[in-house]
């Protein structure tokens, strides 16, 4: 015949091997996640080095120069004269607009009190 302490035991084992199934089913859930994560991530990182070759082939001067020529007619490209290259004298000068607030004090003492404006937790003024 069965005692209590036996049942009690049993219900303990029986409630022990749910919580371990269901951590391992939860785990492998996860270990999968994880991997097909892992195969989207060389997947992208493939189609990056893809597309960084494809833009070093686009971007090739001789393949340029090519289709600069080629298409010369409708892009009435012309190489730059002398004359449109300026020099920094011959720039407008910029216009700054002047600063209406009053700026606060920089240095510690240049405030009216003559304390820093810098806000700390562990220090009081």
């Amino acid at each position: 015949m069965l005692r209590p302490l036996d049942l009690i035991l049993i219900l303990v084992m029986v409630a022990t091997a749910t919580v371990t199934y269901t951590i391992k089913y939860s785990v492998e859930a996860t270990y999968d996640e994880v991997r097909a994560l892992d195969d989207q991530i060389a997947l992208e990182q493939n189609n990056i080095d893809l597309l960084k070759a494809d833009e070093a082939l686009l971007t090739q001067p001789a393949r340029m120069a090519r289709l600069a020529e080629f298409f010369a007619a409708e892009l009435n490209l012309h190489p730059a004269e002398p004359e449109q290259i300026a020099t920094l004298d011959q720039l407008p000068p910029i216009k700054a607009e002047p600063v209406e607030e009053e700026l606060p004090p920089l240095m510690a003492g240049d405030a009216p009190d003559g304390t820093d404006i810098v806000i700390t937790g562990s220090v009081t003024p």
